[in-house]
């Protein structure tokens, strides 16, 4: 999607991908990952995600990039942090409390940004990339984030009944895109419609989640 695409949608309010509400996959499967607190958590495009509270209530720090100011702005006003801010060359960098949140285009990110983290938890980015850019963010995960494990949010649907984004991406789509460099284990796997009112005004009569961890294959 064109970067005016997102910018709108957040504008607009049109954020029906945004949770009043950390998702329960963090209650559930974070422990799974293994990794103890005070680790750096990479959060790609994070938006104004409460999952970013709940990790950092659980003691860790975490690291985000997100496309919208008007969103990571959205963020620390909904924590009461007043962030410093600084430029970083193409991108704003916002940081108060445990929180430091980039604006700018994820694939631009430099490498040195993520050279502390320690765990990935990606809940709404591979699932608001289109086909043609997934595997480019396939590609980029090991590279940028090296052995840092991840913990993973993917949902499934008959995608003749609803365009993306969120884009489905079924269990055989994930095996694909990061089987190369990752063990993946499903950890749970379950049809959430009904929590999904928005979806079904969107078409869809079926929407499966499926929560993944990801953990990088020694080289």
């Amino acid at each position: 999607m064109e970067p005016s695409f997102w910018h709108e949608r957040w504008h607009k309010g049109d954020i029906g991908f945004h949770r009043d509400a950390a998702h329960t996959a963090l209650d559930s499967h974070w422990s799974a990952l293994g990794i103890a607190p005070p680790a750096v958590v990479f959060v790609p495009l994070c938006g104004k995600s409460l999952d970013m509270a709940w990790l950092a209530g659980k003691g860790y720090r975490v690291l985000g990039v997100e496309l919208s100011q008007f969103a990571i702005d959205a963020f620390f006003d909904s924590q009461n942090l007043t962030p410093t801010t600084r430029r970083q060359g193409a991108f704003t960098v916002s940081a108060a409390g445990p929180y430091e949140l980039w604006c700018g285009d994820l694939f631009a990110l430099p490498a040195d940004a993520l050279h502390e983290i320690a765990a990935v938890y990606d809940r709404a980015s591979l699932v608001a990339l289109p086909p043609a850019t997934q595997s480019a963010y396939a590609d980029w995960l090991p590279r940028m984030t090296g052995k840092a494990p991840i913990l993973l949010v993917g949902l499934a649907y008959d995608e003749s009944e609803m365009d993306g984004p969120p884009f489905s991406i079924p269990q055989n789509r994930i095996r694909q895109l990061l089987g190369a460099n990752y063990d993946i284990d499903v950890l749970s796997d379950e049809d959430v419609m009904q929590a999904n009112a928005g979806m079904k005004k969107r078409g869809l009569t079926a929407l499966q989640e499926t929560v993944y961890r990801a953990r990088r294959i020694r080289e």
